[in-house]
């Protein structure tokens, strides 16, 4: 009867602990915890890069920063190349009526190295054309001189005497970047022709005087465009040749502006097609010589 109460007695006592147990339990105070949302990455990695502001809000504000600043830049940029000149090149011929042959039988059936109508001076428009192509502005010093020296009575080996005053007076006037008297070579169509890309080219060469002041500063001119007229199409300069003594002029003129040279383009056998790929290869040679950044 005693075991019975005490036994009684205990699972009276057990029941009334139960609960209390059961509160202290690790699952109970889980089951009882709200679940919380993981946070969103971005905001949490905003939030500790930058406590005040979000990493969007501060790239818009650096991005306004720097378009507020570029146009300042570009402008200026923009202003100095509105201010800088275009790069000038002074065209001559001292010898205008030097002509080609295959031109001169086209239009007239006669077969002539000399010609009034035909001649090198006539191609000072197709020049100025693929010049101007090339963002270089050109002026014509616009002298028949072996017309004018014939109406005059005198020959042709006072050409450049001729032209000198005339060149003198508009150098005196106008600041050119480049000056080039053009002539037409004497030598045959083996030294004046090649062939590249299945294309034909009268060949130039580059004369200068070497009996003045000016001669290293005309040399370094003819030499850079030679170089860069070859880089183009291999061979068509001849180089860079240097005259003086006896029975040459040995100035050219040139002593009157550092920046002047004495072309040879083709010689009497060359086409018009062979004279006009050439021009545009100067045209071309000339902007990557001299004319970077203008």
């Amino acid at each position: 009867m005693l075991k019975k109460l005490q036994w009684s007695f205990g699972l009276l006592l057990f029941f009334f602990v139960l609960p209390v147990i059961a509160g202290q339990l690790p699952f109970n105070k889980q089951a009882s915890t709200p679940i919380k949302e993981p946070e969103d990455k971005q905001v949490v990695f905003a939030a500790t890069n930058l406590p005040e502001q979000s990493a969007l809000e501060q790239t818009k504000e650096q991005t306004q920063d720097q378009t507020q600043d570029q146009p300042k830049e570009q402008m200026q940029e923009q202003t100095q190349d509105q201010t800088k000149d275009p790069f000038k090149v002074l065209l001559l011929f001292t010898h205008s009526q030097e002509s080609y042959q295959p031109i001169v039988k086209a239009v007239s059936g006669k077969a002539a190295y000399y010609d009034e109508k035909t001649n090198i001076y006539n191609l000072k428009d197709t020049i100025s054309k693929h010049f101007s192509m090339n963002g270089i502005q050109t002026d014509i010093l616009d002298v028949d001189v072996m017309k004018e020296l014939k109406l005059k009575g005198k020959s042709f080996p006072n050409s450049y005497n001729f032209v000198r005053p005339y060149l003198a007076k508009r150098l005196q006037e106008q600041s050119y970047d480049l000056v080039i008297d053009f002539h037409r070579d004497s030598s045959k169509r083996d030294a004046t022709t090649l062939t590249h890309n299945n294309e034909s080219y009268a060949r130039i060469a580059i004369v200068i005087g070497a009996e003045h002041k000016n001669y290293r500063w005309n040399t370094a001119y003819a030499e850079s465009l030679s170089a860069a007229m070859n880089e183009m199409v291999p061979k068509i300069s001849r180089g860079v040749i240097s005259k003086s003594g006896d029975n040459v002029d040995g100035r050219y003129n040139q002593d009157l502006t550092k920046e002047m040279i004495l072309i040879e383009l083709g010689g009497i056998d060359n086409t018009k097609e062979e004279l006009n790929r050439t021009i545009a290869v100067i045209g071309k040679a000339i902007a990557k010589s001299f004319n970077t950044g203008k």
